[in-house]
């Protein structure tokens, strides 16, 4: 049996630390009047940094201190009235919450800090329960579960040149993601290209995480190298298998990962407008069954992933149009369901006047299934949508999806999905 544990035996407590203890429980308890909101609710709300405000003035107390609360609750409402298995409607949420540690200002621990997560799942899958599709139209459906999204301990060095951590890690926080895959309420790239994961199912994306380690160097301001080794456990996408599972059994397995990364137009490195290129590989060294022999056993799977990020017009400042794209690649036939994707979009930051933060986008994602799979051949959706970002801590996105081959079946009729997705950062 394995055990992974991390001992705090040889560090004592700083006295700075125990003064710190002390001086929030006199705070608490003896000045209730301490500090003061700098907003009023309800009349100022809108205007607040989160929609739980500053807790008179205790979150900011605490922040400066190094603890840093996060909570975040998102939910998609959706409906496919025509096309599917069946027509339905469904509602889809979850609270995704987290304590940041920064272990410098506890402990001074220059550059460590600590991480614990969780999230709660709500609702359910429109499309795994009514369209049959596999790029499922809802980012947020985590099953039911309370289950642990993270737990580990980073450390940054030189100037955060060099950033590693280790502990329960969420491989696509760090690897194959963009900046332009928030915009989507579509599974199919919100957080990670979603041929990734259904190829290697031991590549979690957050919430879900693994023991591993994982770390990043960035020699230059333009260029950075990151890689990561994780257990390789198979259900860690699964909702029945999570919660608070913390095995770790790398005997089944190990996942490898590493990803290189240009970044163009920065303020510290050349001219032009911003943009990112990455590209990246992986190798599972698992037990995979193929398709076409439930008996047979083939060792190890591997694949590459490219994904871009560009900047082609500049309005003012944050507004303007990107374009994006993404293309993965897993040859491996006999044991990888979507061999073959290739993604694409666009979004616009403050397309309308007044509405500088609000973001229209548009997509499409394809994937290619294996050969070896008869009667399925390739899925596709196209996806449009507006953003309402109301304030910064609150934002509603108007969604519709067209599924293609929904399961790459054609006895599956096309389907039109709506929607509407909300966030509320507390």
């Amino acid at each position: 049996m394995h055990v992974f544990a991390v001992s705090l035996l040889p560090f004592k407590l700083p006295r700075t630390f125990g003064r710190l203890l002390v001086s929030l429980c006199l705070h608490i308890c003896l000045q209730n009047s301490a500090y003061s909101q700098t907003a009023v609710w309800p009349r100022d709300w809108g205007s607040w940094e989160t929609a739980s405000g500053d807790w008179w003035g205790y979150r900011t107390w605490l922040k400066n201190a190094g603890i840093d609360p996060e909570l975040l609750y998102v939910h998609d409402l959706q409906a496919n009235p025509v096309g599917g298995e069946r027509q339905s409607a469904a509602y889809a949420g979850g609270f995704i919450g987290a304590i940041d540690f920064d272990l410098d200002k506890l402990m001074g621990l220059n550059g460590t800090g600590f991480s614990v997560g969780f999230y709660q799942g709500l609702g359910r899958d429109l499309s795994g329960d009514d369209i049959g599709n596999v790029f499922d139209v809802a980012e947020i459906y985590l099953g039911h579960l309370f289950g642990l999204a993270q737990l580990n301990f980073y450390q940054s060095l030189m100037d955060e040149r060099i950033d590693f951590a280790i502990g329960r890690l969420s491989t696509g926080s760090a690897f194959a993601t963009s900046d332009a895959f928030q915009y989507y309420v579509s599974l199919a790239v919100n957080g990670n290209p979603a041929q990734i994961l259904f190829n290697v199912p031991s590549f979690t994306s957050p919430p879900y995480s693994q023991w591993g380690v994982q770390g990043t160097v960035n020699p230059q301001d333009y260029f950075y190298f990151s890689a990561g080794a994780y257990n390789a456990d198979f259900s860690a996408q699964d909702n029945e298998e999570q919660g608070f599972n913390l095995k770790f059994n790398p005997e089944d397995g190990v996942l490898v990962i590493a990803e290189a990364g240009l970044r163009v137009g920065q303020e510290n490195s050349g001219t032009g407008l911003p943009g990112r290129y990455l590209l990246g590989g992986y190798y599972d060294t698992s037990d995979y069954t193929p398709f076409i022999d439930a008996k047979a056993v083939r060792e190890g799977n591997w694949g590459l992933y490219f994904i871009a990020n560009q900047k082609v017009y500049e309005e003012y400042a944050e507004q303007g149009l990107n374009l994006w794209g993404v293309v993965t690649l897993a040859p491996q036939q006999a044991i990888n369901l979507l061999p073959y994707g290739v993604s694409g979009g666009a979004y616009y930051t403050g397309l309308f006047d007044g509405r500088d933060k609000d973001v229209s986008a548009a997509a499409f994602y394809i994937g290619l299934f294996s050969d070896d799979l008869p009667g399925q051949s390739y899925e596709l959706v196209f996806e449009a949508n507006h953003r309402f970002q109301i304030n910064d801590w609150f934002y509603t996105n108007v969604d519709g999806q067209y599924v293609i081959n929904p399961d790459g079946r054609s006895n599956i009729s096309n389907a039109w999905v709506v929607g509407l997705e909300m966030a509320i950062n507390f």
